[in-house]
């Protein structure tokens, strides 16, 4: 009888201990000034964009990082690969650098993110895609399982990527730096074409963590920017606050690692993800007015720097005024951005002080030619804060209002001027 109630006391402290370090996962309080979230991996990009990026096949005679085995009756083979984690070719390439860059990788990455010691092998830290040829049908497979043989894997046939759909996604088994070892992982791939029938593969992957501070429910997806298995350029937003889930996500929701997320009165600074995507970091900050930055409800970084017309132009200058930064670009269409930005400049003449920014300075000049744009503009590559802050990236067509006292009040794409200026003005 003593042996069976020792038994049973022994089973009630274990689902007793189990059942109370699961209501601790993800549940914090105010008083926790770093919150780490356990997140699921989820298929597909939810409401998140997605993206593509080309991929190059080539001849498998240049193409053998190493020996691989192909299935029978298929004909003018090509190999592709597409890293899992590129952070230890950077590492690899910078040992050779004598600039200090290799110790801000580091000081950055190492140890939670790599392992400089036990990096991934060859094998180990590619994808491989063969394509192909099966009578008239073009064909592709994905080394699914990381064993390096075609044979036990699906065919599939060339086909254009369905960005809503997840039914086609390529489960991929892989090794990963999880930041104690090198484990077995999993993620999706998608290949296909996009329009002009070109090899494109895409990651549709998102990481989502539910959680609570207090008594408030929040839900938290993070997407990666440059479509990276690691989540290295990870973008956070908000989906879902006490039960109510966005259906969209605007520009000015989406957050860069070391922005700041909203939480009922508090912000948390996005602070990290783990190799694996398995936890994130936030960092509660206290003084969120004092930040400058090109988040929304910030402080606009300062600038400098000369126009096209051979003057300077300074944020300072406007202020007292509402100026609204235009990006603008002959990237994907070599006229759209500009006439979104004579639209723009024409409906809100008087209100608003406008200032163009582009990278080429060729094109511009022709826009302004043929479309009689008005206005100043200034080129990104002339001034560092410029291309940092508000042109990070060559193709950028986002939009920022900076208020009479010098903030950041929105941030949106330049095609959705209309409803973003409409609301304020």
């Amino acid at each position: 009888m003593k042996i069976l109630q020792n038994l049973l006391l022994f089973y009630f402290i274990i689902l007793f201990g189990c059942n109370s370090k699961s209501k601790q996962v993800n549940h914090f309080t105010s008083l926790n000034d770093t919150i780490i979230l356990v997140t699921d991996k989820i298929k597909g990009n939810g409401i998140f964009q997605g993206e593509a990026c080309e991929m190059i096949f080539k001849d498998t005679t240049e193409r053998y990082l190493y020996p691989v085995l192909f299935p029978k009756n298929i004909k003018d083979i090509k190999l592709a690969y597409q890293h899992i984690d590129f952070k230890p070719f950077k590492y690899k390439f910078l040992k050779n650098d004598t600039s200090d860059n290799l110790a801000n990788f580091l000081k950055e990455n190492y140890p939670p993110k790599i392992d400089t010691l036990n990096l991934p092998t060859l094998k180990e830290n590619y994808i491989c895609i063969m394509s192909g040829r099966i009578g008239q049908d073009t064909i592709f497979i994905v080394d699914e399982n990381g064993n390096q043989d075609f044979r036990d894997d699906s065919v599939r046939h060339y086909k254009k990527i369905d960005w809503e759909s997840t039914s086609g996604l390529i489960k991929c088994k892989h090794i990963i730096y999880n930041g104690k070892g090198r484990v077995k992982d999993s993620s999706w791939v998608d290949i296909g074409f996009v329009m002009n029938g070109e090899w494109f593969y895409s990651v549709p992957q998102h990481l989502v963590s539910n959680f609570s501070i207090d008594s408030q429910d929040y839900q938290v997806g993070i997407k990666d920017s440059q479509m990276d298995f690691c989540f290295d350029s990870p973008i956070m937003a908000l989906l879902a606050e006490n039960g109510i889930k966005k259906d969209t996500l605007l520009v000015s929701d989406l957050l860069s690692k070391g922005e700041y997320l909203k939480l009922k009165n508090s912000y948390y600074r996005f602070e990290n993800v783990s190799n694996d995507g398995k936890y994130i970091t936030l960092i509660r900050e206290k003084d969120f007015d004092s930040k400058i930055g090109v988040q929304v409800g910030m402080k606009a970084p300062d600038f400098n720097c000369p126009s096209i017309d051979g003057n300077s132009a300074s944020l300072s200058e406007y202020k007292g005024k509402y100026l609204l930064l235009i990006n603008v670009t002959g990237c994907w269409s070599k006229v759209s951005s500009y006439e979104c930005y004579k639209n723009i400049t024409e409906t809100y003449k008087g209100k608003i002080e406008f200032l163009g920014i582009d990278n080429s300075l060729e094109i511009l000049r022709q826009n302004i030619k043929n479309l009689k744009l008005t206005g100043r503009f200034i080129i990104a590559d002339n001034n560092q804060i410029i291309q940092k802050a508000f042109r990070p990236s060559y193709c950028s067509r986002t939009c920022f209002l900076i208020n009479p006292e010098g903030r950041i009040i929105d941030k949106f794409e330049i095609f959705d001027w209309k409803s973003n200026l409409g609301k304020i003005f």
